[in-house]
């Protein structure tokens, strides 16, 4: 296959992300969108229909499923791995990085916390210090248990384009989110003018795929954790399973548009599977690969990062709010966020409902695999083109 084939499958595929949702969506409304319908941010919640007990239910079991993987392993299959004794790692001290990093972040938070007023132009961008201060943080423990191996002591600038592709890689969403009739919003949202808040979503976006990475990379300095998930079961699928899977997920993001209550999760869920599989046709390394030879660490793990990282976030979303019980009632933050999602948006943990919760599972995935098309369009010979991205040598 040429680079000019690959090249242009791997565009289609990311440009499909935002094609067709809106064609469900022009679908639906028949050509002519409502006047506000692309209005950025979205300020208040769209009608919504409310708790099913039967989908609330359904959808329980499946994240129990989920859950269960990752608590009891071997009940799907998982093998105790038995590698090879290792060299007791030294540990490095905590590098500079990881000081302005907690800075940042432990200053920004206090901002949002306290909900003080003034001054005004930090604490309506603190999220950027926030986010980013988290990053350095991260990669500051990492650096210190490998010894002296992280993003940004050995290949910053991979860090830094993981922060640009990041900008892009959530935009999408921000974008897709439209055609499921806003399943979140930003009530406080004309803190900023329209132009500023898109400029300012755009800047603050940068630090929440890097955070998938550092988590990953946190995750795989702890042995048995990092193993867990290395000896599964062999799948591997031929073409035709490939092409019902990425047309399956085509068609359901058009389908979305049209049933944007029913079908609210898809577009977490059928990115990353269209971006797996025309990764996977053109011939470049994805996460999923591993798993021909029974190792699940890579997607599980990848995973699991926001889970972790989803749960810090809406907790500090949280705090940054004045609450009466669930309800907010006042934050300084621009970019504070509320959720109205159909049928299951009880049980809140944080402005989340607990179900929401398993959203980030895929979304986790999706950070590495946008990075991932990002770097093979540019041609970058990015370190995470591979299982263990700690292993800096090769």
């Amino acid at each position: 296959m040429t680079i000019t084939r690959k090249t242009t499958y791997l565009l289609l595929a990311m440009l499909s992300m935002i094609f067709l949702p809106w064609l469900g969506g022009y679908i639906y409304y028949k050509g002519s969108f409502p006047a506000d319908f692309f209005a950025y941010p979205p300020l208040k919640a769209m009608d919504k229909p409310g708790f099913n007990l039967l989908i609330f239910c359904a959808i329980a079991i499946v994240c129990l499923g989920i859950t269960a993987i990752y608590i009891r392993p071997k009940w799907f299959g998982f093998k105790q791995y038995i590698s090879e004794p290792s060299k007791l790692v030294k540990k490095a001290r905590l590098p500079f990085w990881f000081w302005f990093g907690l800075l940042c972040w432990g200053t920004s938070l206090t901002f949002l916390s306290l909900h003080l007023k003034q001054p005004a132009w930090f604490i309506h961008w603190s999220d950027v210090p926030l986010f980013w201060g988290a990053v350095l943080m991260l990669d500051g423990i990492v650096y210190r248990r490998t010894g002296g191996k992280s993003l940004v002591a050995l290949i910053p600038q991979e860090l830094i384009g993981i922060g640009v592709a990041s900008m892009t890689g959530w935009m999408i969403f921000e974008f897709m989110n439209f055609f499921v009739d806003d399943n979140w919003y930003y009530p406080w949202g004309n803190i900023l003018d329209r132009e500023e808040f898109l400029l300012y979503a755009f800047i603050i976006s940068s630090g929440l795929l890097p955070l998938a990475f550092e988590w990953y990379l946190l995750f795989l300095t702890f042995p048995k954790l990092a193993n867990r998930f290395r000896d599964g079961i062999k799948i591997k699928l031929n073409n035709p399973i490939k092409n019902t899977l990425l047309f399956l997920s085509l068609i359901s993001m058009v389908v979305a548009g049209l049933f944007p209550d029913e079908l609210f999760f898809v577009l977490w869920v059928s990115p990353p599977v269209i971006l797996a599989v025309v990764l996977n046709k053109i011939g470049v390394w994805t996460p999923f690969d591993p798993i021909e030879r029974g190792n699940w660490g890579p997607v599980l793990l990848s995973a699991l990062t926001y889970l972790v990282a989803g749960f810090t976030l809406e907790g500090q979303n949280y705090l940054s709010a004045i609450h009466d019980g669930q309800t907010a009632l006042f934050t300084n933050d621009p970019a504070y966020w509320q959720y109205s999602i159909p049928y299951v948006n009880v049980a809140h943990i944080f402005e989340m409902p607990l179900l929401g919760y398993f959203g980030y599972l895929p979304f986790g995935v999706y950070c590495w695999l946008w990075w991932i098309a990002c770097a093979t369009l540019l041609n970058i010979p990015a370190k995470f083109l591979k299982a263990n991205p700690l292993d800096f040598n090769n």
